[in-house]
């Protein structure tokens, strides 16, 4: 804790110190660097009017899934929508934390569910964990006699997520398939609020509220305001119809999916998003479940981070290959609005991260040499302004009071999540250049957290 203080007042005087400079020293005129200023004014611009865009459109979502809800409501009043619910939960090496996630599953609101392990040929105890569990809760609810929530064990020996998640489609019961990651916490009302968005029947998946549920340390507060962000993005991405991840650790699907467009790719390192992407090509509707909450244990240290995102970015450039042809497409399945500005603008995103790491170390040296700070008011005000969003609309978030004590330093704190994208995308790139594989993410999880 006093570490964590000491790094925010820091941040703070630097924030305070920039912020005055602006008025209090005489900047030096400076005609060098000319071409340079115009490339980084560029690049800027582009993003923030992308930031500008999903900070007014996102809050409208409130207003269109209550306006959906109702509409739907009117026309099913006399339905009892009670469909079966398979829960899907893939695990390698998941000791530390596979208990929390399936105790806090068997507590669920919703009991017309069946609970899917995959173990995944760990050689630690996870499935001696599990079959333990499995054991303990029939036995207790046939004392109880309580209603019954189906829970078991299989095994898939062949390596890879994917293969997991295939072997557990293949004997799910359910009309509903439900992905959650080994590492998580899951509120008893989520499955319940995954599945009434399926009351409409175009929708085909919904993407989950991801949260990361361990912030103790600065790096782990980091990933919290990515999420954070992300995620209350999503509600634009939704309106638009725009989603192309859903990511593993919460991701809901119609079983036809599967039949319709096959199950997850045993190749691609990041089969949610290959799946995502093989959804929005067959032009099926994917929307944000924002109050389908789950939370996961977000890396502890550096390197397990990066392992992470290398992961992510390696899987999201190969899927952005194979499916080439969504880029720019006019297909009537196609949205165009995915195909013609988000995608293209996630390839810009990371085409501006490559190039970033060497924009700040120049803006920091020219803004010394001319007394010229100005150049980070805009990133701050921008940055501030997706906290004020937040902290205004996101009426869920339970921690919106500590966003009051990040918003100023915010915009200092998210370099590091900048420095690890910069690595993980310098690492994907040289990987892949060279051929080299990546597999099933093995960043080791402490099981930080136990109950919400």
């Amino acid at each position: 804790m006093f570490k964590k203080f000491v790094i925010y007042f820091f941040l703070y005087i630097l924030t305070i110190w920039i912020v005055l400079s602006v008025f209090l020293l005489t900047p030096k005129e400076a005609n060098s660097f000319i071409f340079l200023r115009l490339v980084i004014i560029l690049f800027a611009t582009i993003l923030l009017i992308k930031y500008f865009i999903y900070m007014v459109v996102s809050p409208w979502y409130d207003v269109f899934v209550a306006k959906t809800s109702y509409s739907q409501n009117k026309i099913n009043k006399n339905k009892n929508y009670n469909p079966k619910v398979t829960v899907l939960v893939p695990a390698r090496n998941e000791e530390d934390g596979i208990l929390t996630t399936l105790r806090s599953l068997l507590r669920s609101s919703y009991k017309n569910l069946e609970i899917v392990v995959i173990d995944n040929a760990s050689t630690d105890k996870t499935q001696l964990n599990v079959k333990k569990l499995v054991e303990d809760h029939y036995k207790y609810i046939r004392d109880k006699e309580e209603q019954r929530v189906e829970i078991f064990c299989i095994e898939e020996l062949k390596p890879g997520k994917g293969n997991a998640l295939n072997k557990g489609i293949s004997v799910a019961t359910g009309d509903i398939i439900i992905s959650i990651d080994a590492d998580c916490f899951v509120p008893s009302d989520t499955i319940k609020n995954f599945v009434k968005y399926f009351e409409d029947p175009k929708v085909m998946a919904a993407v989950g509220n991801v949260k990361i549920g361990n912030t103790r340390s600065i790096l782990e507060v980091v990933q919290y305001l990515e999420f954070l962000f992300s995620f209350y993005f999503k509600k634009c991405d939704s309106l638009l119809g725009s989603i192309y991840i859903i990511g593993g650790a919460a991701g809901a699907f119609r079983k036809e999916v599967f039949s319709q467009i096959g199950g997850y790719s045993a190749v691609n390192i990041t089969e949610d998003i290959d799946l995502s992407f093989r959804i929005q090509v067959a032009g099926m509707k994917i929307i944000y479940a924002e109050d389908a909450v789950v939370y996961t244990e977000g890396a502890t240290d550096f390197k397990g981070l990066i392992k992470q995102r290398l992961r992510w970015k390696r899987g999201r450039l190969e899927t952005f290959l194979d499916y080439r042809q969504l880029f720019f497409s006019t297909k009537k399945t196609h949205r165009k609005i995915l195909s013609l500005f988000i995608l293209p603008l996630a390839v810009f995103g990371d085409l501006q991260l490559f190039l970033e790491l060497f924009f700040i170390i120049f803006v920091y040296i020219y803004s010394y040499l001319t007394n010229d700070y100005s150049s980070f008011i805009s990133g701050i005000v921008v940055v501030n302004s997706m906290f004020m969003v937040q902290i205004i609309f996101d009426v869920r978030e339970k921690k919106r009071k500590n966003l009051f004590l990040l918003a100023p330093i915010g915009w200092l704190l998210l370099y590091a999540s900048t420095f690890v994208e910069f690595s993980a995308l310098i690492k994907t790139i040289l990987g892949y250049l060279k051929k080299e594989e990546v597999k099933w993410q093995t960043w080791n999880r402490k099981g930080v957290f136990s109950e919400k």
